[in-house]
Parts: structure tokens; C-alpha cells; sequence
């Protein structure tokens, strides 16, 4: 049984570049170059499974990139039911500049989705919360797809029982919050877009997690980079703060708090245990460079180091 689903609707492959410095309009020398299966549900999913879960990874797929991001999957051992489209999924090239630690995003629009594919995914979606405690809907959305695509998971999964974790920006987010999923994580600047306003001290900041809670969101998830996160719970709130750690590349860092969230779920944590871990699990992956992701015992070791207080 797998208790947590990840869907991916916009895969891609993740090309990280490092270079000492990227100057725009100058030819750029790269020092190093690696590139990794990508998009949000599948880290979610490939974190899952290295600390012991069993996800089921779903999405679109398709070309021979997409058959190469299939093969990795079973590699990692991770089980998939991911429909074909035609063309390739998209490729997202970073840029990492060792001097400064800015990373800069490229990333392409992804393939173009017909009305078959969607029927096609939620048939198999139907089918695959017939097994789920919790589904993680996270990403961009390919073209084609409507910008309520998420909504309609949503309603969808709350008609089974299942527990929802939405992980988007923009216009996608702000429909899928519509929708009342059980979990959002935007970071800073993704809700004050979708709020229309700046947040720019805490009390702005609590105000609108507490405010997302009453409207009928289980649990908003404020991440704040480097300096944590907060964890909204009906009229609760949790700062969390990790300890100071060096910052390799803060890719899939989101990502992995997302997963760690969702194994708190299906494993009983408290609000409390649910912070500690999801952020140090956060850092243990901003650690490390490129895509790789932090380990059980790296997020382990940190959690005991990051301080909580309430609001």
C-alpha cells in the first residue's frame, strides 16, 4: 500500500551548472555539470523513499528524456504510474555561482497537455487514492493544462478521505487554495503574491498564516529559507529556527520539507516533531550540492538542534 502519492504534472530534467561567477552577456566558463530527474513530486517522492517510505510517484511523461527519467525512478526503486504525452519534458538549467552561493532558474515551459492526457491521468489518479493516506500535488503546470488543474485533484482526493498537500505558486496555488487543501507551503514571496500584499514583518506574517487556517486550511507552512519556517495549525503557530549550517545549493531544500510534512502525517508526529524535522530535513539538503537531498540521519542529527517557540 503506498500511503503517500506524489503527482508531478511537469517533470524535468535538472541541469546544474557551476561556474565561479555568471556574467550576463560575457561567455561564462563552467567549472562543473551534472543532471538529475526533477520536478517537485519527484524529489518529494525520491526523499520519501530514501528514508524508508514507499511512495507511488504519478504524473505525465513522455520522449526519450522521459524514458531516461523513468529508468532512474526505478533505480531509486520508486514506484510510478505516469501517463505518456507527446514531446519531451522540459529541461531547467541551473545556474550556481561558487563566489556569491546565488543560484539563477531557467527553466522551460514543459510539454504541451491534450484533453486525452488529462482524462487518461485522472483515471489513474481515481485509482491511486483508492490506496493513499496523503497525495502531494506539487509543481508548475505543462501547457495546456488549466490553471484550476489542481483544484480539481483536490476535490477529488477530499471525496476519498484523502489528505491533501499542495506545493505550487502563482495562479495555480491560488486556485488550489480555492479549494481548501489540507496543507500549503508557500515560501515568502509566493504568498504575498497569491495575498496581493507585502508581509514583510512577523506579525504581518502570522496574521495571514492564522487567517489561511480559519479559512479552512489544515496546516500553511510559511518557509522562510535559511531562517526556517512557520507552522500555522488552526490558532497555533511554531516558529522555527535551524541552526546555522554552509549552504552548498538550495535546491530540492522545499522540496524535502514537503516530504518530511507528509511522513509526519502517516506517521502520527505532532505540530512540534512535524517542525523540527521538516526544516532540519530542509537544511540537511541545503547542505549538499546540486540535487542530491538530505538523509534520514543528517536531518535526524540537525532536528535536535532547532529551536521552537510559539506564537
Amino acid at each position: 500500500m503506498a500511503r503517500i502519492v506524489t503527482v508531478t504534472l511537469n517533470p524535468a530534467i535538472d541541469k546544474t551548472i557551476r561556474l565561479p561567477r555568471f556574467t550576463p552577456g560575457r561567455v561564462n566558463r563552467i567549472t562543473d555539470v551534472r543532471s538529475d530527474p526533477g520536478g517537485k513530486g519527484i524529489n518529494v517522492a525520491r526523499a520519501l523513499k530514501q528514508w524508508g517510505e514507499k511512495p507511488l510517484a504519478l504524473g505525465w511523461v513522455g520522449g526519450h528524456l522521459g524514458k531516461a527519467l523513468i529508468e532512474e525512478l526505478d533505480h531509486w526503486g520508486i514506484d510510478h504510474r505516469f501517463v505518456a504525452v507527446e514531446g519531451e519534458p522540459r529541461t531547467n538549467l541551473k545556474i550556481m555561482e561558487q563566489e556569491t552561493g546565488r543560484v539563477t532558474d531557467v527553466n522551460e515551459p514543459g510539454f504541451q497537455v491534450q484533453d486525452q492526457h488529462m482524462k487518461s491521468l485522472l483515471e489513474t489518479y481515481e485509482a491511486a487514492l483508492a490506496e493513499a493516506e496523503v497525495v502531494v500535488l506539487a509543481g508548475s503546470l505543462p501547457p495546456g493544462v488549466p490553471s484550476d488543474f489542481y483544484g480539481t485533484l483536490i476535490l477529488r482526493a477530499k471525496q476519498r478521505r484523502t489528505h491533501v498537500f499542495l506545493d505550487a505558486d502563482g495562479v495555480p496555488l491560488k486556485e488550489g487554495i480555492k479549494r481548501f487543501p489540507h496543507v500549503i507551503k508557500p515560501n515568502l514571496a509566493e504568498l504575498e503574491q497569491v495575498l496581493g500584499r507585502r508581509l514583510p514583518e512577523e506579525d504581518d506574517r502570522i496574521k495571514a498564516g492564522v487567517d489561511l487556517c480559519r479559512e479552512g486550511i489544515g496546516l500553511v507552512t510559511l518557509s522562510l529559507g535559511e531562517e526556517g519556517a512557520w507552522f500555522f495549525a488552526g490558532e497555533r503557530g511554531i516558529r522555527a529556527i535551524p541552526p546555522a549550517i554552509s549552504v552548498a545549493s538550495p535546491v530540492g531544500a522545499g522540496d524535502t520539507m514537503v516530504a518530511a510534512l507528509a511522513m509526519g502525517k502517516v506517521r502520527g508526529w505532532s505540530l512540534e516533531e512535524t517542525a523540527r524535522f521538516s526544516v532540519a530535513a530542509g537544511s540537511a539538503t541545503a547542505s549538499k550540492a546540486g540535487t542530491q537531498l538530505g538523509t534520514w540521519e543528517e536531518a535526524q542529527s540537525l532536528s535536535e538542534r532547532v529551536q521552537l517557540s510559539s506564537c
